[in-house]
């Protein structure tokens, strides 16, 4: 059955060109291969940047390539590729550290740099590499869903053959315009792309988080799109609520589609359904692998988690999992052959063949056998989808003495109002009881590679850096006693030790002592001219007190324990009465100059005219209506203070809700105003995280404006983040909703917004995040 369910390798004996710019080279010079650019136009590029590379040395060389999804990365290349270079292609934000140790695997140590400038050639950065004799290739890391990434090298051929089967198997033609806004760097990408630089399809790659460039792609005549089930989710979802927003009468979203193929992941009944809603069409469906490129294929239509069947020049075999024979029956461990690569390569995959079509279960090491019966945990993944208040969920085995016994568990994000009762119930009443999860497992977040698949299980583990933060306590435990002596004032106008002394009445020679090693550990400096910005003494010892009261109370080693045993929605912060002092420091420290001179920025960047609406959702006193307020009297507004922390709203908002001005409380207007501002608030599940009703409350052309603060993603040398201890805040006595600012603007894009500027302010976590409703 396996190898009658397409054409064997080796049946297809078309010469095909010998390099992916051959390819290029046979097509019409005026063929549009790319956004502005022609076939002859991408050959010249290519061939410019290949001379420079072999000038440089880069034949036979692993090449890490570095660039964002655009025209460039594919003029780089094909560079890499004709100057017998093997690049080894990466997400554009991987770390320095990443990067190399990638390119360690492969024997490398350069980076492709473009030119800076029209005219100067492309040049190679860092330590040149071993050269290898394989010839010319590219090195792919895997995903990284079932582990560390490791190294895999194709040969230009094969990719080739496998642009082959996307013109033979999947109908790609040069009169297609193809849509990627899937990462380059994936194999999944590639062989589109190599699809379409063999057939002469235009290429127009845009940005992964760019789903605002992808709409427009697609309303300008995309004929074909590639996707991975996170993007095509996110894009239904956008142009669903656009199309509620815009009525009967709005130009269709995608004119020329005709197929939109999901690949790198399992596509569901519900997002099925949701893309065709969306684009009137269903999803296409592509499976395949880093070493394989894309092997299975089958048109929109087919059952849930159905991947269709081989593509042309592909053999499938099933075996089975116990006696490793091959078997007709299912399910079995699923086995490829390419007429690309011979030898049968094991996918690692559970599958079955059914209804025309093949079906796959899961990862071997992740299908739950319980009984007699096989469990296919992206069946139980899916049906818990479709419950309203799940986020992301992952479903795995638990093993246990004996075959047959396995327990399944349910990682799941949640909103807030979901409990584990609610998902078995729901998990009952539409799965045979041998299917419904024995533990539910809930997540704030779920760790997903590049292409948005579930990655592997993070593991934690001690480094040396945890002896440091055991004596890290006396460097803070310092700066409060030097605040709690009344020092931080003279110390911020640089005053000398006997100055200090006299007038703190102090051990010159104990104090001395202290200084120095607060100037050891960096809280000081005794260098004449100082370098850096100027610290204000009197914000610093707000934020200090602040601090201080923390470290004895809210954030202490004993408060983070409790919230560890009862979790955030019963921790010690909400149990307790309100605490006016603890109001008032912080306050103190949240709302002043810093404070004052972003709320200044903020309503620069929104372009605030005469008259303007703005609605303020709030941990703080409503300091933008107040600026508002203040420079216009003809602005109004409305007022949300959220968290148990705002404290009292600034006298000049009073007044102005008195006057009628300003309304105030959680029930926001709808539709009539120019801006939303969240302030310190974003992070708040029952306050500022609601980002749908935030920009339901924005006229047409309004704008979302965020300032908060947000966890750093990892400094570019490996060392982390500064900022990262801000989670423990918002674990014991704040939100932890869109901790960063990548989980903001994915946020923002899923609730129907485009992000239109991200200011992050210098020397601080805080972030200006301006956007507005999408187009």
């Amino acid at each position: 059955m396996a190898e009658g369910t397409g054409r064997a390798p080796g049946t297809l004996r078309e010469a095909l060109p010998g390099t992916l710019l051959d390819a290029v080279g046979r097509l019409a010079p005026d063929t549009p291969v790319l956004a502005g650019r022609t076939a002859a136009e991408l050959t010249a590029e290519a061939h410019r940047a290949a001379d420079a590379l072999k000038a440089q040395g880069a034949e036979g060389e692993a090449v890490a390539l570095r660039l964002p999804n655009g025209p460039d990365w594919v003029v780089h290349f094909l560079g890499l590729l004709a100057a017998g270079a093997r690049p080894l292609p990466v997400a554009p934000d991987t770390p320095g550290p990443e990067v190399g140790r990638l390119l360690g695997l492969a024997g490398g140590g350069r980076v492709l740099e473009p030119a800076d400038r029209a005219g100067r050639p492309v040049r190679l950065e860092g330590t040149p590499g071993a050269p290898a004799d394989d010839g010319p290739g590219v090195l792919l890391p895997t995903s990284g869903s079932t582990g560390a990434p490791k190294l895999v090298w194709r040969p230009e051929a094969s990719w080739l053959t496998e642009a082959r089967r996307y013109r033979d198997g999947v109908g790609l033609t040069g009169e297609d315009v193809l849509l990627l806004p899937v990462p380059l760097a994936h194999a999944y990408a590639l062989g589109w792309m190599c699809g379409a630089l063999l057939t002469g399809a235009t290429i127009t790659p845009v940005p992964p988080t760019g789903l605002g460039e992808a709409a427009r792609a697609l309303a300008a005549g995309a004929t074909v799109v590639a996707l991975v089930p996170a993007t095509a989710r996110l894009l239904a979802t956008r142009q669903r609520l656009r199309a509620r927003r815009a009525g009967p009468d709005t130009a269709p979203p995608a004119p020329r589609l005709r197929i939109a193929m999901a690949g790198a992941g399992p596509v569901d009944g519900p997002l099925d359904a949701l893309f065709r809603e969306a684009y009137g069409i269903g999803l296409a469906r592509n499976y395949g692998s880093t070493e394989l490129g894309g092997v299975l294929s089958g048109p929109a239509g087919l059952p849930p988690l159905c991947v269709g069947t081989p593509l042309p020049g592909v053999g499938v075999r099933l075996l089975d999992r116990t006696t490793r024979a091959e078997t007709a029956d299912g399910p079995g461990i699923l086995q490829i052959r390419t007429d690309a690569l011979p030898d049968w390569h094991d996918t690692g995959d559970l599958a079955v063949f059914e209804r025309g079509a093949w079906r796959i279960l899961g990862r071997e090491g992740t299908a739950v056998r319980r009984g007699a019966r096989w469990v296919a945990p992206l069946e139980i993944e899916s049906v818990l989808r479709t419950h309203e208040g799940v986020r992301d969920v992952r479903v795995a085995a638990r093993r246990r003495a004996h075959e047959g016994e396995d327990g399944l568990v349910a990682e799941v994000v949640v909103s807030d109002e979901t409990d584990e009762e609610a998902l078995r119930a729901h998990a009952a009443r539409h799965l045979a009881p041998h299917k419904v999860p024995d533990t539910f497992v809930l997540r704030s977040a779920l760790p997903k590679t590049a292409v948005g698949k579930a990655a592997a299980p993070v593991r934690y583990r001690l480094t040396t850096r945890a002896l440091r933060a055991a004596r890290a306590y006396k460097a803070s435990e310092l700066l409060f006693a030097l605040h709690g002596l009344g020092a931080l004032d003279l110390l911020a106008e640089g005053a000398d030790l006997a100055e200090i002394s006299a007038a703190l009445d102090c051990d010159t020679r104990a104090l001395e002592l202290l200084l120095d090693t607060a100037a050891a550990l960096g809280l000081l400096s005794t260098s004449p001219g100082a370098g850096g910005p100027a610290v204000a003494g009197a914000e610093l010892a707000a934020f200090v007190e602040l601090e201080e009261r923390l470290s004895r109370d809210l954030v202490s080693r004993e408060a983070l324990a409790a919230v560890a045993r009862t979790g955030i929605h019963h921790r010690p912060f909400e149990q307790r009465p309100p605490d006016d002092a603890l109001v008032r420091v912080y306050q103190g420290a949240m709302s002043g100059p810093s404070a004052r001179a972003r709320t200044a920025l903020g309503l620069r960047l929104v372009r605030a005219r005469p008259g303007t609406r703005l609605v303020e959702v709030t941990a703080g006193p409503g300091r933008y209506l107040e600026r508002l307020l203040a420079g216009d009297p003809t602005a109004t507004g409305h007022l949300w203070q959220t968290g148990r922390l705002a404290g009292p709203v600034s006298e000049a908002v009073r007044e102005a809700v008195a006057a009628g001005r300003v309304t105030t409380g959680p029930d926001l207007p709808h539709g009539d105003a120019d801006v939303c501002v969240v302030a310190n608030s974003v992070h708040d599940p029952a306050g500022g995280a609601r980002l749908a009703p935030l920009l339901r409350t924005l006229k047409p052309g309004g704008r979302l404006l965020v300032d908060d603060v947000f966890l750093p993603s990892g400094a570019p040398d490996g060392e982390p983040g500064e900022g990262a201890e801000l989670a423990l805040d918002w674990l014991t006595h704040g939100g932890t909703r869109w901790p960063t600012l990548a989980a903001l603007t994915a946020a923002l894009t899923e609730a129907g917004a485009d992000l239109v500027r991200d200011l992050p302010l210098e020397g601080s976590p805080c972030h200006l995040v301006l956007a507005k409703e999408a187009d």
